[in-house]
């Protein structure tokens, strides 16, 4: 669904979706996290709550928990430290739509 109102600086209408996945940075493959989750999701991308420093414009790759073995490339958008918590928000953009399936079911 495209929103397109006009105050809403987003391109796609969000919904919350937590779905456990990993995390692996591509230039540094060793560097996963397997307690990330995501927070919502859109027709192109996920937010996502990881415990890995992400860097704007660096490529990731998702992994749903127990639903596929298929890596999903995604190209970090925007991060946001969360103090209360500890953790990293981020936004995450697929380049294959058809990648959301494999990741929400």
């Amino acid at each position: 669904m495209h929103d397109n109102t006009s105050d809403n600086r987003r391109r796609w209408v969000r919904q919350k979706v937590t779905v456990p996945i990993c995390l692996l940075l591509e230039a540094a493959p060793f560097h996963t996290d397997d307690s990330a989750f995501t927070v919502d999701v859109c027709p192109r991308g996920v937010g996502v709550r990881t415990k890995l420093v992400l860097v704007r414009g660096e490529w990731v790759k998702v992994v749903a928990k127990g639903k596929s073995l298929r890596s999903i490339p995604a190209l970090v958008i925007w991060v946001q430290k969360d103090e209360s918590s500890h953790s990293i928000l981020a936004g995450l953009e697929f380049y294959e739509t058809r990648c959301l399936r494999c990741l929400i079911g």
